[in-house]
């Protein structure tokens, strides 16, 4: 049970990091916070659950499998945007290089192949 919260507790920081730092994902670290809040506290993960901002991601994700369409295109742009220019400008050029735009690219595939969730009435 600690162990849960403790990675819960990681992930939440994590994910909080990624609402101030577009290099960060916010989603996928949310998503880890409440999965393991659900094993080891079910008060941190009811609070999850209704915040405000990071509320409507997990729901989605816990009824339907699915997220938005402007967190796929979100999740899907910025690690090539952001983790692109950062390899350009950081990074010696060489495998180093190679190795780092396979993860962003695949990091923004994997988000684009996630399920979309359909869109509310009205919008």
């Amino acid at each position: 049970m600690i162990v849960w919260a403790l990675l819960g507790s990681l992930f939440l920081v994590l994910a909080l990091v990624g609402t101030f730092l577009p290099l960060v994902p916010t989603v996928p670290f949310v998503l880890l916070a409440a999965a393991c809040f659900a094993k080891s506290s079910p008060k941190w993960h009811r609070w999850m659950r209704l915040h405000p901002r990071f509320g409507p991601s997990l729901r989605n994700w816990e009824q339907h499998h699915c997220i938005s369409r402007r967190m796929k295109l979100w999740g899907s742009v910025m690690p090539l945007v952001g983790g692109g220019t950062s390899t350009y400008l950081f990074v010696p050029r060489g495998w180093l290089t190679w190795t780092a735009m396979t993860v962003f690219v695949t990091a923004s595939l994997v988000v684009l192949l996630l399920k979309e969730c359909p869109a509310e009435k009205g919008h």
